[in-house]
């Protein structure tokens, strides 16, 4: 039986249970997907002005995440070598729609992360949606999301009375 509060005017994510792309591990209808990007630095000197880029943006970045409503979490990461940057996402829907609103709502911000980056799409992001989508296929580690809510949405979550929170 599914309690989840039903929200009409959205559209529900396709579920991956236990899909190729992510191991098979998943053992119930999932709606979260994960984004597991590595992004390795041209210069690991250059690390603590990557992440003083990225705080400088913390409200654009936020201000979106908050509009988007899709994005249960989001976090950058640096791996202790200061070689590369984890952004480690878990959201709702497809990845290509995913990305392609993160051109347009925080495409600055990537501009200015991407400009850090070895191997790096062309710039900006904005003029080069495809380019930027494929680099982030190609630099994607699927994985599978572990959940309390693995058959809701952000949506759903906010929906729901406060007693199911």
């Amino acid at each position: 039986m599914n309690l989840r509060p039903i929200n009409p005017t959205a559209a529900p994510p396709k579920p991956a249970v236990g899909s190729a792309a992510n191991g098979g591990l998943s053992l119930v209808p999932q709606v979260q997907r994960a984004l597991n990007l590595g992004l390795p630095l041209k210069d690991r000197a250059q690390m603590p002005a990557l992440l003083q880029t990225i705080a400088s943006k913390r409200k654009n970045v936020y201000d979106a995440l908050a509009g988007l409503h899709y994005v249960h979490f989001a976090r950058f990461l640096p791996t202790p070598d200061f070689g590369t940057l984890q952004v480690i996402t878990s959201y709702d829907g497809d990845l290509d729609s995913y990305l392609m609103d993160f051109v347009v709502v925080l495409g600055d911000v990537f501009n200015a992360i991407l400009a850090f980056i070895d191997g790096a799409p062309p710039l900006p992001v904005q003029q080069y949606p495809q380019e930027f989508v494929a680099f982030v296929k190609a630099n994607n580690m699927p994985g599978d999301v572990w959940s309390a809510y693995p058959e809701m949405t952000v949506i759903d979550i906010l929906a729901a009375p406060p007693t199911v929170r």
